[in-house]
Protein backbone atom coordinates (compact mmCIF):
# COMPACT_ATOMS: atom_id res chain seq x y z
CA UNK A 1 0.00 0.00 0.00
CA UNK A 2 1.38 3.40 -0.85
CA UNK A 3 0.60 5.39 2.26
CA UNK A 4 0.41 4.60 5.97
CA UNK A 5 -3.27 5.63 5.81
CA UNK A 6 -4.05 2.89 3.25
CA UNK A 7 -6.33 0.36 4.91
CA UNK A 8 -7.18 -1.93 1.99
CA UNK A 9 -6.75 -5.59 2.81
CA UNK A 10 -5.57 -8.23 0.33
CA UNK A 11 -8.98 -9.91 0.75
CA UNK A 12 -10.74 -6.77 -0.55
CA UNK A 13 -8.52 -6.74 -3.63
CA UNK A 14 -9.09 -10.46 -4.23
CA UNK A 15 -12.86 -9.99 -3.90
CA UNK A 16 -12.69 -7.02 -6.29
CA UNK A 17 -10.68 -8.92 -8.92
CA UNK A 18 -12.92 -11.98 -8.56
CA UNK A 19 -16.03 -9.82 -9.05
CA UNK A 20 -17.42 -10.73 -5.64
CA UNK A 21 -18.09 -7.18 -4.38
CA UNK A 22 -21.35 -5.27 -4.55
CA UNK A 23 -21.47 -2.49 -7.14
CA UNK A 24 -20.98 0.16 -4.43
CA UNK A 25 -18.05 -1.66 -2.82
CA UNK A 26 -16.44 -2.28 -6.23
CA UNK A 27 -16.80 1.41 -7.12
CA UNK A 28 -15.14 2.35 -3.82
CA UNK A 29 -12.20 0.02 -4.52
CA UNK A 30 -11.88 1.37 -8.08
CA UNK A 31 -11.72 4.93 -6.75
CA UNK A 32 -9.01 3.83 -4.35
CA UNK A 33 -7.01 2.12 -7.12
CA UNK A 34 -6.72 5.46 -8.96
CA UNK A 35 -5.02 7.02 -5.93
CA UNK A 36 -2.92 4.10 -4.66
CA UNK A 37 -0.34 2.81 -7.12
CA UNK A 38 0.64 -0.14 -4.91
CA UNK A 39 -2.94 -1.41 -4.63
CA UNK A 40 -3.44 -0.86 -8.39
CA UNK A 41 -0.33 -2.93 -9.08
CA UNK A 42 -1.50 -5.69 -6.72
CA UNK A 43 -4.96 -5.74 -8.29
CA UNK A 44 -3.40 -6.05 -11.76
CA UNK A 45 -1.18 -8.91 -10.56
CA UNK A 46 -4.17 -10.70 -9.01
CA UNK A 47 -6.17 -10.27 -12.22
CA UNK A 48 -3.29 -11.72 -14.26
CA UNK A 49 -3.01 -14.62 -11.80
CA UNK A 50 -6.72 -15.45 -12.02
CA UNK A 51 -6.48 -15.31 -15.84
CA UNK A 52 -3.49 -17.64 -15.75
CA UNK A 53 -5.38 -20.05 -13.49
CA UNK A 54 -8.25 -20.16 -16.00
CA UNK A 55 -5.80 -20.88 -18.85
CA UNK A 56 -4.05 -23.55 -16.80
CA UNK A 57 -7.37 -25.20 -15.92
CA UNK A 58 -8.45 -25.23 -19.57
CA UNK A 59 -5.15 -26.78 -20.64
CA UNK A 60 -5.27 -29.29 -17.73
CA UNK A 61 -1.88 -28.15 -16.48
CA UNK A 62 -2.64 -27.42 -12.86
CA UNK A 63 -4.67 -28.38 -9.86
CA UNK A 64 -4.41 -27.35 -6.23
CA UNK A 65 -6.00 -25.23 -3.55
CA UNK A 66 -8.14 -22.27 -4.66
CA UNK A 67 -10.46 -19.87 -2.90
CA UNK A 68 -14.23 -19.88 -3.34
CA UNK A 69 -13.90 -16.51 -5.08
CA UNK A 70 -11.58 -17.90 -7.74
CA UNK A 71 -13.71 -21.02 -8.20
CA UNK A 72 -16.82 -18.85 -8.59
CA UNK A 73 -15.08 -16.62 -11.13
CA UNK A 74 -13.97 -19.64 -13.17
CA UNK A 75 -17.54 -20.95 -13.17
CA UNK A 76 -18.88 -17.54 -14.29
CA UNK A 77 -16.32 -17.56 -17.11
CA UNK A 78 -17.72 -20.86 -18.35
CA UNK A 79 -15.36 -23.43 -16.80
CA UNK A 80 -17.41 -26.60 -16.21
CA UNK A 81 -16.83 -27.58 -12.59
CA UNK A 82 -17.88 -30.87 -10.97
CA UNK A 83 -17.99 -30.44 -7.15
CA UNK A 84 -17.92 -32.95 -4.34
CA UNK A 85 -18.23 -32.15 -0.60
CA UNK A 86 -16.28 -34.43 1.71
CA UNK A 87 -16.17 -34.71 5.49
CA UNK A 88 -13.36 -36.54 7.31
CA UNK A 89 -13.73 -40.29 6.93
CA UNK A 90 -16.05 -39.91 3.95
CA UNK A 91 -16.12 -42.46 1.15
CA UNK A 92 -17.67 -40.73 -1.85
CA UNK A 93 -18.38 -42.18 -5.31
CA UNK A 94 -17.12 -39.77 -7.97
CA UNK A 95 -16.79 -39.39 -11.72
CA UNK A 96 -16.61 -36.57 -14.22
CA UNK A 97 -18.64 -35.97 -17.37
CA UNK A 98 -16.79 -35.80 -20.69
CA UNK A 99 -17.27 -32.02 -20.89
CA UNK A 100 -16.23 -31.23 -17.28
CA UNK A 101 -13.01 -29.23 -17.04
CA UNK A 102 -12.37 -29.19 -13.31
CA UNK A 103 -13.16 -31.34 -10.28
CA UNK A 104 -13.53 -29.30 -7.09
CA UNK A 105 -13.30 -31.09 -3.75
CA UNK A 106 -14.83 -29.16 -0.87
CA UNK A 107 -12.96 -30.58 2.11
CA UNK A 108 -14.39 -30.16 5.58
CA UNK A 109 -12.66 -30.74 8.89
CA UNK A 110 -11.21 -29.20 12.04
CA UNK A 111 -8.88 -26.58 10.55
CA UNK A 112 -8.15 -24.83 13.85
CA UNK A 113 -6.32 -21.56 13.23
CA UNK A 114 -4.16 -22.98 10.45
CA UNK A 115 -3.59 -21.22 7.17
CA UNK A 116 -1.06 -23.70 5.75
CA UNK A 117 -2.15 -27.15 4.63
CA UNK A 118 -0.75 -30.19 2.84
CA UNK A 119 -2.85 -32.46 0.65
CA UNK A 120 -1.46 -35.90 -0.14
CA UNK A 121 -3.20 -37.86 -2.86
CA UNK A 122 -2.71 -41.62 -3.23
CA UNK A 123 -3.97 -43.79 -6.05
CA UNK A 124 -3.92 -47.56 -5.52
CA UNK A 125 -1.75 -46.96 -2.44
CA UNK A 126 0.91 -44.94 -4.29
CA UNK A 127 1.47 -41.26 -3.53
CA UNK A 128 0.92 -39.34 -6.76
CA UNK A 129 0.52 -35.75 -5.57
CA UNK A 130 1.63 -33.77 -2.53
CA UNK A 131 0.69 -30.09 -2.43
CA UNK A 132 1.40 -27.61 0.37
CA UNK A 133 -0.15 -24.15 0.28
CA UNK A 134 -1.17 -21.25 2.43
CA UNK A 135 -4.86 -20.60 1.97
CA UNK A 136 -7.74 -19.27 4.02
CA UNK A 137 -10.56 -21.57 5.03
CA UNK A 138 -13.79 -20.48 3.30
CA UNK A 139 -16.60 -18.87 5.31
CA UNK A 140 -18.42 -22.23 4.87
CA UNK A 141 -15.66 -24.03 6.80
CA UNK A 142 -14.16 -25.74 3.76
CA UNK A 143 -10.94 -25.85 1.80
CA UNK A 144 -11.36 -26.15 -1.96
CA UNK A 145 -8.92 -28.45 -3.74
CA UNK A 146 -9.11 -28.75 -7.52
CA UNK A 147 -8.03 -31.43 -9.96
CA UNK A 148 -8.15 -31.00 -13.76
CA UNK A 149 -10.95 -33.23 -15.08
CA UNK A 150 -8.71 -34.49 -17.88
CA UNK A 151 -6.49 -36.09 -15.21
CA UNK A 152 -9.53 -37.70 -13.60
CA UNK A 153 -10.76 -39.08 -16.94
CA UNK A 154 -7.39 -40.78 -17.48
CA UNK A 155 -7.59 -42.68 -14.21
CA UNK A 156 -8.82 -46.27 -14.08
CA UNK A 157 -11.71 -47.26 -11.83
CA UNK A 158 -9.86 -46.97 -8.52
CA UNK A 159 -10.05 -45.60 -4.98
CA UNK A 160 -8.27 -42.28 -4.46
CA UNK A 161 -7.19 -41.54 -0.91
CA UNK A 162 -6.71 -37.95 0.22
CA UNK A 163 -4.99 -36.98 3.45
CA UNK A 164 -5.20 -33.35 4.58
CA UNK A 165 -2.86 -32.05 7.27
CA UNK A 166 -2.63 -28.61 8.89
CA UNK A 167 0.62 -26.92 9.83
CA UNK A 168 0.52 -25.35 13.29
CA UNK A 169 3.46 -24.09 15.33
CA UNK A 170 5.95 -25.97 13.18
CA UNK A 171 4.10 -29.29 13.44
CA UNK A 172 1.73 -31.16 11.13
CA UNK A 173 -1.67 -32.17 12.46
CA UNK A 174 -4.10 -34.48 10.61
CA UNK A 175 -7.31 -32.71 9.55
CA UNK A 176 -8.97 -35.58 7.74
CA UNK A 177 -8.73 -38.58 5.49
CA UNK A 178 -11.13 -38.76 2.54
CA UNK A 179 -11.72 -41.48 -0.06
CA UNK A 180 -13.03 -40.97 -3.58
CA UNK A 181 -14.30 -44.10 -5.28
CA UNK A 182 -13.50 -43.15 -8.86
CA UNK A 183 -15.99 -44.69 -11.26
CA UNK A 184 -14.49 -43.45 -14.53
CA UNK A 185 -15.68 -40.90 -17.04
CA UNK A 186 -19.38 -40.43 -17.83
CA UNK A 187 -20.85 -39.74 -21.26
CA UNK A 188 -24.03 -37.78 -21.92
Amino acid sequence: MTTPACERTPAELIDYVAGELSLDAAAEVETHLFSCADCARRAAELDALVGAIHQAVESAEVGGFVTDDILNRLAREGVRVRSFALSPGAVVPCAVWEDDELMALRLRGDFGRSSEFTMTQRVAGNEVVRVTAQIAVSPHGELVYTIPAVWVRQMPVVDVELLLTAHENGEERPVGSYTLVHGGSLRR
